[in-house]
């Protein structure tokens, strides 16, 4: 969840002809939070240290883990069942986002990024995953953290 100064949230776009047919619609886009999974024994926070430098190029401390949730699904033919932890990265200026350090089949689905605000999110008829973004991201911009984790759904 890497939120700049003006409170916006970073999220990519996802071109997975097969995942919206499914799942979102045809016309629509899907836009996601930076993420992937884990490598070797690494930890969660080592892991989403790492997915944010690859996916933007980006360093900084990780924040608390406020969401998770369980999503199975279909990705390049295989069936997935993750457990994902979403962490707040609060940055003191918006940086420059790089895809220099993306693996090649990120670059073939993955086709835009954007800095959203949460009204936008809200008015937007474009999809968003966890589905809730929307209604769950405001407490997080005011500082708001959980004490622990809550399930943001699907």
């Amino acid at each position: 969840m890497l939120i700049d100064p003006s409170h916006r949230l970073l999220l990519f776009r996802v071109e997975l002809p097969r995942l919206k047919s499914k799942h979102y619609g045809s016309n629509q886009p899907l836009w996601i939070t930076p993420g992937g999974g884990l490598e070797g024994d690494e930890s969660f926070e080592e892991a989403a240290r790492r997915e944010l430098w690859e996916e933007t190029g980006i360093t900084s401390e990780l924040g608390p883990c406020v969401w998770v949730r369980r999503h199975v699904f279909e990705f390049q033919g295989v069936w997935l069942d993750e457990v994902e932890r979403f962490f707040v990265v609060r940055l003191d200026q918006t940086p420059k986002v790089s895809r220099a350090n993306w693996l090649a089949h990120e670059h073939s689905f993955m086709t835009d990024h954007r800095w959203w605000h949460v009204a936008e999110i809200g008015s937007s008829t474009d999809y968003f995953a966890p589905r809730l973004l929307s209604r769950l991201l405001p407490p997080l911009l005011a500082g708001q953290y959980p004490s622990e984790p809550i399930d943001s759904g699907v």
